[in-house]
């Protein structure tokens, strides 16, 4: 009889603990989630500013004279379910704006995968006559073998160079895909000298704080690509075409997604970008955060653009231009939930 007394004893306490945790989730939650956006780089002051229904955007340490770092945080009045719904989404990815053609890349899939890509007549006859330089980001033999193309007739050079574009783009994504951030080439420019998003996309990789603390399996399949990835990790290979400083741009990208508490994590890398920028990567995720989602994101870029003479100046327009499209990118996922004011 004392044994089943204090058997339904210990359940009722059990249970007694389990209604309260359950009635008390908030802080332990906030807590954790607040300890997540002090990694991300927020301090005190922008983490009491998210009460305020306000993207809250700040500037990340940068590690290279050719990177431009920020990152942003959102709190929505918003389920979490309903919020994790729209970043699931793969393709466009959903806080993408100004895309005007995209598609997924698969193994078999061949230059034909960019059949929806364009160039115009300018760009085409660009190519055809490029050299080392930053006008396109272009490994030496990628050049080599526009110049092939001289020779056919003008009635058909437009087409060849496109159908030669779409060709240079699939080998890069084949590259990536057997040899991830080691395998992507170079981009040759002036007096031989190079860009190497190789290096850059490891030094984006090796800066995510976040990703090393939560997912250190995830972390390390980021870094070793294409190693295999944890289980519960999801990848895709997307292609989008945008106007980039008022030129039309097929973009590669590599994108894996995880589930987190109920949210959800995405890294996207941007291993190819055909001019003005070298790469980029930016981690977005979304957890339950008060009575509501917060959404956060942090974007490391890398361009040319920004070194030099007046290197300092440039940074901080450069800065200034990655937020303003962080923001909009935020703009349209609150639109998207109904939740712009």
């Amino acid at each position: 009889m004392l044994r089943k007394l204090n058997h339904a004893v210990a359940i009722a306490w059990l249970l007694g603990v389990s209604i309260i945790l359950r009635a008390m989730p908030a802080f332990a939650e906030s807590q954790t989630v607040e300890e997540m956006l002090s990694l991300l780089g927020m301090d005190r002051g922008q983490i009491a500013e998210l009460a305020q229904g306000q993207p809250v955007a700040f500037a990340l340490d940068e590690i290279s004279t050719d990177e431009l770092a920020m990152g942003i945080v959102w709190y929505l009045p918003v389920s979490l379910v309903k919020v994790a719904e729209q970043l699931r989404q793969d393709n466009p990815d959903p806080l993408d704006v100004d895309v005007t053609a995209y598609g997924l890349l698969t193994e078999h899939g061949g230059a034909a995968s960019f059949a929806s890509a364009v160039l115009s007549r300018a760009e085409a006859g660009a190519l055809l006559d490029t050299e080392p330089g930053d006008e396109f980001n272009l490994s030496a033999s990628e050049i080599d073998s526009f110049k092939t193309l001289r020779q056919i007739s003008p009635e058909a050079i437009e087409d060849a160079v496109l159908q030669h574009y779409r060709e240079v783009l699939f080998q890069r994504f084949e590259a990536y895909r057997r040899g991830g951030t080691y395998a992507i080439a170079p981009y040759v420019r002036e007096g031989n000298r190079d860009s190497r998003p190789s290096l850059e996309l490891r030094q984006a990789a090796n800066a995510s704080v976040v990703l090393a603390r939560y997912f250190p399996a995830l972390y390390k399949a980021w870094l070793d690509y294409p190693k295999p990835l944890p289980p519960g990790a999801d990848e895709a290979f997307p292609w989008v075409e945008k106007k980039v400083e008022g030129r039309p741009a097929v973009i590669l990208r590599h994108r894996i997604s995880t589930d987190w508490n109920g949210g959800v994590l995405s890294l996207t890398r941007e291993f190819y970008a055909p001019h003005s920028y070298n790469s980029s990567q930016w981690i977005t995720g979304c957890l339950a955060y008060r009575d509501g989602t917060v959404v956060f994101q942090q974007v490391r870029s890398y361009t040319d653009q920004v070194g030099g003479i007046a290197s300092d100046v440039k940074h901080i327009i450069g800065r200034q231009i990655l937020k303003d499209k962080m923001l909009k990118s935020f703009k349209r996922l609150c639109g998207v939930l109904g939740q712009c004011q």
